[in-house]
């Protein structure tokens, strides 16, 4: 056998192990390549893929925000949250909306825009407009209003397959009015934006249209009509659309989208309200005001409100650890007050069906 020699074969060797380096460097390029494209083309986790509480740092001038009533006037801000492994921030634009808390309360509710060069690749990149809730002041009572507000909000996600989601948040919101900035610490709502829910359906929103009530999806009509009744809201109106956003699934049927919870009896605020026009004189007073249905329509709901007893009580227990032991207490029993009336069937007849309207 003809053996190279030693200085020819020793070459040989680093020729070949030159080539194995090569080989592996190029594997791990294309490896890398291919990793960064399938991770590039996976969506990240959604702000509301997760239920847990979120922590976010915002800042701007309060009276700035507060005074200004335009809709196209809107104010830079950076949004600093928690990422996968570290704090991550975007460029956001902030403006005041709503009446009632926007003129009585010290924070503003707020909604947020988020160019889309800002929020490519975070839990943010679905999201170009977010409603904020915000407590009416820094007071630990008020936080325990916004809590029991967002309790509204998830209760209704039982009640109902179309809904706004939402997310409860820590906030750390820093004032920058005065020649000091001030910063307070206080839970939130964000809520994910009217056209999100409308593309989420397939559907239309419908704006400023005078619609009667008998106009919208009976089925999810009446189980939104309960579902005020359980919380004990009147602050709400389907010809008005106050409070309530509408949207068009097909031409002839509508349906309700509830916001605002704030003037209801389950969060019971300070500052809430009923109108002189109703025969109740608290917020905590049940007032069914939802339209009169079929009688078979009603007992279904009946039925089908009985049916997720269970659910509601899961939601009420999962986010319960929010709430004062106080509140906890106080609010469930407030909420079984509701199934009593449910399960007793003079006090159905006479509480619910006696009271629909029209």
């Amino acid at each position: 056998m003809n053996r190279l020699p030693i200085a020819d074969s020793f070459e040989s060797v680093q020729v070949s192990l030159c080539r194995i380096r090569l080989t592996a460097l190029v594997f791990l390029l294309a490896s890398s390549l291919i990793f960064s494209e399938v991770s590039l083309g996976q969506n990240s986790e959604d702000l509301f893929d997760n239920n847990e509480m979120l922590d976010l740092k915002l800042a701007f001038a309060f009276k700035e925000v507060k005074k200004s009533k335009e809709k196209s006037s809107r104010f830079p801000s950076i949004l600093t949250y928690q990422g996968d492994e570290f704090l991550d921030s975007i460029d956001v634009e902030v403006r005041a909306r709503g009446n009632f808390r926007r003129q009585k309360c010290a924070f503003p509710p707020l909604k947020l825009r988020i160019k889309k060069k800002n929020r490519v690749g975070g839990i943010f990149e679905s999201h170009k407009n977010l409603k904020l809730v915000l407590p009416c002041s820094s007071s630990d009572q008020y936080d325990q209003l916004v809590v029991k507000e967002f309790l509204a909000y998830k209760l209704y996600e039982v009640v109902n397959p179309y809904f706004f989601k939402t997310r409860l948040i820590n906030l750390e919101l820093t004032d920058l009015s005065g020649k000091s900035p001030k910063t307070y610490h206080v839970k939130g709502i964000l809520i994910e934006d009217d056209k999100m829910v409308a593309d989420r359906f397939d559907a239309k929103l419908v704006k400023d249209l005078q619609l009667s009530p008998f106009r919208v999806y009976d089925s999810v009509g009446i189980r939104h009509d309960f579902f005020q009744m359980m919380i004990s809201n009147t602050d709400w109106s389907t010809m008005a659309q106050h409070n309530i956003t509408m949207m068009a699934i097909n031409q002839y049927q509508y349906i309700p989208l509830p916001y605002d919870f704030d003037m209801s009896g389950l969060v019971d605020a300070p500052y809430s309200t009923v109108s002189e026009l109703l025969s109740i004189q608290s917020v905590r007073e049940r007032l069914y005001r939802g339209i009169c249905w079929k009688p078979e329509l009603f007992d279904f709901t009946r039925q089908e409100f009985l049916r997720i007893e269970p659910e509601v009580w899961q939601v009420f227990e999962n986010n319960a650890q929010y709430l004062s032991p106080n509140e906890v207490a106080r609010q469930k029993k407030y909420l079984e007050e509701f199934f009593e009336i449910l399960k007793d069937d003079k006090k159905f007849q006479t509480e619910i069906v006696n009271k629909c309207r029209g």
